[in-house]
């Protein structure tokens, strides 16, 4: 990526900024850098000098991928804190990728600001750390491992939503767009399965539909406003977490009608 000298002072303050919320969340670059540094040294094949140098070109690429709004290393960490994984795993594969793309661009690009084979050593680098990190969750605690296997066996249901169909129906009987009613399902979806299965259990699969064939209201009423109040706490507190905050925001309402149409389903009359 091409940059002049606004840009350059712009990423710096960003740059700053990052530096000084990493400090405050106890974030390392990379995450568990003694631990990191430790492994190299016990791999044979890896000189000092080495050594040295991927943990440098891990900072270089830490640097060059600037997002003030998706900080890769506090989501990894946040990932592990939580015990989600399969996230910290789908979050390295994103971050590789987004440094091959780098290097494709400069490959294409002489102007791109840096050398193609400067990128390659980042990938390098990296691609060592994922395989420290892979061992990490490998020897991780029991208990860290288990509800890891339960935040992934909840995430096998959150494709399915209770009566998706008929709360689509209903959404364009209320005159709101299909297109709108689609986005609706899909949204919730989305923030049940990165958000709420954290939890290591699928809400909306796992008790909502005995709430409903029960009638449960204030169980219902119970858990939807339990999941608003953690939706509303993500988007006022909102600090690189899963989703950007306007998908809070757009999920948070889409969560609200379902929930109306739910109360509605279950006020009816048999």
């Amino acid at each position: 990526m091409t940059k002049g000298y606004a840009d350059y002072i712009e990423t710096l303050t960003e740059e700053i900024d990052r530096d000084l919320q990493r400090e405050i969340d106890g974030v390392d670059v990379p995450l568990f850098s003694k631990g990191f540094e430790e492994w190299l040294k016990k791999q044979k094949e890896i000189s000092e000098r080495s050594r040295s140098n991927y943990m440098y070109w891990i900072s270089k690429a830490d640097a060059w991928l600037l997002d003030p709004d998706r900080d890769f290393w506090t989501l990894l960490k946040k990932a592990w804190d939580a015990s989600d994984f399969g996230t910290a795993k789908k979050l390295c594969i994103e971050y590789k990728n987004l440094l091959l793309k780098e290097k494709a661009n400069a490959e294409k690009d002489q102007n791109w600001g840096e050398k193609p084979q400067n990128i390659g050593n980042w990938i390098c680098a990296f691609s060592k750390y994922i395989k420290f990190y892979d061992e990490m969750i490998e020897n991780a605690d029991i208990d860290k491992i288990a509800f890891s296997a339960m935040i992934e066996s909840s995430r096998q249901t959150s494709e399915h939503l209770l009566l998706s169909f008929r709360f689509t129906q209903w959404g364009i009987s209320q005159k709101i767009s299909k297109a709108t009613m689609t986005s609706y399902v899909s949204l919730i979806k989305r923030v049940n399965r990165d958000l709420f299965c954290k939890t290591g259990y699928d809400l909306l699969y796992d008790f909502l539909p005995e709430y409903v064939k029960t009638k449960n209201a204030d169980k219902i009423d119970e858990m939807f406003t339990a999941m608003h109040n953690k939706l509303t706490e993500r988007i006022e507190y909102y600090n690189e977490t899963e989703m950007s905050r306007d998908v809070f925001y757009k999920a948070r309402t889409a969560l609200s009608k379902y929930a109306k149409f739910i109360r509605s389903v279950i006020s009816q009359t048999d």
